[in-house]
This record gives structure tokens, C-alpha cells and sequence, in this order.
């Protein structure tokens, strides 16, 4: 198999090909749909909202809640639909802080920082 490198200026040439063969929505979620994760409202009192967007070949993935001090303090599974899917993270209870979020689908995680005030 022959190996071809290409110099910065073809990828300038090829990335707008890929594109429009692939439409930029496409070429993004492909590359990292979990960026358009949501968790809201934030600062949160009660409850928050994690809207997990779906991922091209998973059908599950994992919501985690962090203390400041690393602690997983709650976990659950989320299933995933053509749409996405949601968790609801109950807050009710917990000193006030920032908090992270992770969410893990497949190979991919992402995380956010939630504020519970």
C-alpha cells in the first residue's frame, strides 16, 4: 500500500471538498457531537437538565455528577434515540458549588461545569 502525505496547502484544498461532499453539519457531528451537550438551567437549585445529543453509533451513554473535591456523587445510564437522550441530575441537597458534568458515549467524553447554588 502506497502512503501519500499531503503538504498543509492540499489539506486547505481538500477540507472544503470534504464539506461539500459531506455537508458541514454532517462533517461536524461526525467529528465531536458531544459538543452540543447541554446541561441547564445553570446556576441549577433543585435539578438540572442533561441533554445529551446522539452519537453516530451509540445507543447509551453515561451522566456523571463531580463534587469539588472529585467524588463521583451520582451517575446515571441516559439511552440514546435518533434525537439524543436526557438525564435529569437531582441537586436537591447538595452543598453549593461548581460541579462537573461527565458525559460519556462510546470512545467519546466531554464535560461541563454546573454551578448549584
Amino acid at each position: 500500500m502506497k502512503s501519500v502525505l499531503l503538504s498543509p496547502r492540499m489539506g486547505l484544498l481538500v477540507a472544503p471538498l470534504l464539506l461539500e461532499l459531506l455537508g458541514p453539519t454532517a462533517c461536524a457531528q461526525e467529528l465531536a457531537p458531544l459538543t452540543d451537550l447541554g446541561v441547564y438551567p445553570n446556576p441549577a437549585h433543585i435539578r438540572a437538565t442533561v441533554q445529551v445529543p446522539a452519537v453516530p453509533g451509540t445507543t447509551r451513554a453515561m451522566v456523571t455528577l463531580i463534587d469539588a473535591q472529585g467524588k463521583e456523587v451520582f451517575t446515571q445510564p441516559v439511552s440514546l434515540l435518533e434525537t439524543g437522550g436526557k438525564a435529569e441530575v437531582p441537586l436537591l441537597g447538595r452543598p453549593a458549588g461548581l460541579y462537573r458534568v461527565l458525559v460519556q458515549a462510546g470512545d467519546q467524553r466531554i464535560s461541563r461545569t454546573l454551578k448549584v447554588e
